[in-house]
């Protein structure tokens, strides 16, 4: 019998408003938060000496508790002072708070900026996760720290998933020994998979960071490597890192199913330039019956990032859920805002609607989230 390496298994228990007795498990996948200088300086509060992030994300609150587990792409480091923003991010730890009481509750750390600030960036990360009790994967302390969060296991109602996370790269930047960051290689993703599978897992994910900056659509080697996982047993790939929107395609066979979300696009940063403000998020439901697991709930949430400025003339940033704004916008933003938000609207349902496959728009309706229902 193979020998199977010790692992970290959460078992989360989060609040919903669904029923925790179902076969159920859903997920919400999150893209880029970033951590660019002004916002560094908008969450800062002179008066207490404290940087605070909780109004940024206070609009999701609702939305982001529907989900068991809510999993987001840390584009940043949490090396502490002195915080900067890009190229090299170190962002104050209060960020991860302020997902945290959102309702985000599971991190990935393997992106383009993971060695920012060498080593002492990389273990200072991890030890403020494991600090605050929030499960992470991607970057790993040492190979005995590797072999306990790769993968992580979420689970929930007797639905078992494997949660992997791979870069391109680090920006040319050498990791340091003994840290390690997973890269895309094909051997050792291989070698991952049978390793995942050995725990028992009803499916693997894969959340990826791939691609080409502000390219809206996906390039072959994405669909390549999308392709091959799929041939590997990875039945959902989530993409992050072109900082734009790109396309998901849900695809079925007669007793299967494939998810591919490209590129998440932004979740929060300060890049304002168009199809660069905003970005979705990506939400599957998977239902468990008789030994088989099925999605049963499938669609993409777009999310947008309002600047403005408050009653005190400071810098602020809000990441809104379109759908539940979107009717009264010009009453809650400025002229200028509400011009952008209505152009990152336009754009994104323009290219998923016409691009997606089996995964439509979730919607906010008559006071609440309308998730459509696949029965496939």
């Amino acid at each position: 019998m193979k020998s199977i390496l010790p692992i970290l298994v959460y078992l989360l228990s989060v609040l919903t408003a669904f029923s925790q007795t179902d076969s159920t498990i859903r997920l919400m996948f999150i893209g880029d938060v970033m951590g660019h200088g002004p916002q560094i300086q908008s969450a800062y509060d002179s008066t207490t000496g404290h940087y605070d992030y909780t109004d940024v994300f206070s609009e999701l609150n609702g939305l982001l508790r529907l989900a068991d587990f809510a999993i987001a792409n840390l584009e940043v480091t949490l090396a502490g002072e002195p915080y900067t923003g890009y190229p090299q991010f170190s962002s104050p730890d209060e960020l991860v708070d302020g997902l945290m009481v959102a309702g985000l509750n599971v991190l990935v750390t393997a992106n383009n900026h993971s060695v920012d600030r060498g080593g002492s960036g990389i273990k200072r990360t991890l030890e403020v996760l494991q600090g605050k009790g929030i499960p992470h994967t991607g970057t790993f302390l040492d190979s005995a720290d590797k072999n306990s969060r790769n993968p992580i296991i979420i689970e929930k109602s007797g639905i078992r998933l494997a949660l992997l996370n791979y870069t391109y790269g680090t920006n040319g930047i050498p990791v340091p020994s003994p840290y390690l960051v997973n890269m895309i290689d094909t051997v050792a993703m291989a070698m991952d998979f049978a390793r995942a599978k050995d725990f028992g897992v009803d499916d693997i994910v894969v959340f990826i960071h791939w691609g080409n900056e502000y390219e809206r659509f996906p390039n072959k080697y994405q669909q390549n490597l999308a392709t091959w996982m799929q041939k590997k047993g990875v039945r959902i790939v989530i993409g992050s890192h072109p900082h734009v929107v790109q396309k998901a395609e849900l695809k079925f066979t007669e007793d299967d199913y494939k998810l591919v979300v490209y590129s998440l696009g932004n979740f929060v940063s300060n890049q304002r330039k168009r199809y660069c403000d905003g970005g979705i998020i990506a939400y599957i439901e998977l239902q468990k019956a008789a030994n088989k697991v099925k999605v049963s709930g499938a669609g993409y949430i777009p999310v947008w990032v309002n600047v403005y400025t408050n009653s005190v003339g400071k810098k602020k940033y809000k990441v809104l859920p379109v759908s539940a704004f979107e009717a009264d916008s010009g009453s809650y933003l400025s002229a200028a805002s509400d011009s952008a938000f209505k152009t990152f609207i336009n754009d994104t349902r323009e290219l998923l609607n016409g691009s997606n496959t089996n995964y439509p728009e979730v919607r906010f309706d008559a006071g609440q989230w309308v998730f459509p229902i696949l029965n496939r």
